[in-house]
């Protein structure tokens, strides 16, 4: 059984809203827009950052936060937790109003994505092999069961490609499968040497890198569909995670003993072998999480095998900034996190169902 609220509660999809600092917290009908507002170069050392109220307050923060992302043109977060729940709300640092809640009954929630249109939210549970789709525009929930073409696969994550027309999913002894992220009909099947543990695409979907239960990199031609190159992740026996920048510089590998491999891509292609440009060491723990913000100067880096394994590194000077995770936030095990669309903000989900909201002050409003 879904449960939603009435239509009359359901996400105003074309209304944002701003803070009240901006606009006495008045209703607004526009979309953000992509602008970042900056008056000097980041710099390295401490970054500007505000602690802003919880994501998850004001709700049932049993369940562990196993998703969180920014709408990818509104000024709204998706949370969803293992209680089967799924949240909007509204970002202003401030009050971070509901918009909508949905649940869906016996469907433990462990990933949750906007399309790349923002019209839709797509969810899947490591239990089942099928998963949700939902309309926000008219409150629809449709069931998608799964092309039984794939050999065996895991929901726990999957990936949409940022032109909107590819959802990858991971399959058993290394298949990467990819499915037509409109009609989610079964295309084709990659296939690496080892479990899938990471994937990562070019702004332009081109390109798609995935990482390794044995530390191999591969870096596929998605038009061919075909592997490119494949190297050796540096130090790593087990990776677990992988990320991208847009700017494409950097490439960013993770694996379970907590190490983090930063890479120039322009050296990838090159050598079975490559050198990272930096090796961090500051997480102990499998690395769980990694992202890039949109302007490429920040990338996140987390683990939520470990209370307050989470950092922020300044990408230009390759160093971490020294007043991240603050001491006063009650960060727990971070599970998701994401920036918004100009990284005005950024969130960090966690298994205590805490969602902590950040102000980066040195970002534009959104």
């Amino acid at each position: 059984m879904i449960r939603r609220p009435p239509r009359s509660t359901l996400f105003p999809y074309t209304t944002l809203f701003r803070s009240k600092k901006d606009d006495d917290s008045d209703e607004i009908l526009k979309r953000v827009g992509n602008f970042i507002v900056k008056t000097d170069d980041l710099t390295k050392g401490t970054i500007d950052i505000s602690i802003c109220k919880n994501l998850a307050s004001n709700l049932d923060q049993s369940g562990s936060v196993t998703s969180l992302e920014f709408h990818p043109n509104a000024q709204v977060v998706m949370v969803a937790n293992s209680k089967r729940n799924i949240f909007l709300r509204q970002v202003d640092g401030t009050k971070n109003l509901i918009i909508q809640k949905v649940l869906i009954n016996d469907f433990p929630i462990s990933c949750a994505r906007f399309t790349t249109d923002g019209d839709q939210f797509i969810v899947s549970s490591y239990r089942y092999q099928h998963f949700y789709t939902y309309d926000m525009i008219s409150g629809k929930m449709d069931k998608v069961q799964c092309d039984r073409k794939l050999s065996k696969f895991n929901l726990e994550k999957f990936h949409l490609s940022p032109d909107g027309r590819l959802m990858v999913i991971s399959g058993k002894d290394g298949y990467i499968h990819v499915l037509s992220a409109k009609t989610k009909e079964f295309l084709y099947s990659n296939k690496m040497n080892s479990t899938v543990r990471g994937v990562a695409f070019s702004p332009d979907a081109t390109r798609m890198y995935t990482h390794s239960d044995e530390g191999e990199v591969y870096i596929w031609d998605v038009r061919q569909k075909e592997c490119l190159h494949k190297f050796y992740d540096e130090g790593c026996i087990h990776g677990t995670a992988i990320a991208l920048a847009r700017s494409e510089q950097y490439l960013a590998t993770g694996s379970d003993t907590g190490v983090v491999n930063i890479y120039d891509t322009s050296s990838l292609l090159s050598s079975p072998t490559p050198s990272p440009l930096k090796i961090f060491l500051n997480l102990t723990t499998a690395i769980t999480d990694l992202k890039f913000n949109s302007s490429s100067e920040i990338l996140a880096m987390a683990s939520a095998e470990k209370p307050a394994a989470f950092r922020l590194i300044h990408c230009s000077s390759m160093s971490a900034f020294k007043n991240v995770p603050d001491p006063k936030c009650k960060m727990g095990c971070a599970s998701s996190l994401d920036f918004s669309l100009n990284s005005g903000f950024m969130a960090v989900g966690a298994k205590n169902g805490y969602a902590n909201l950040f102000r980066l002050n040195y970002y534009g409003n959104y």
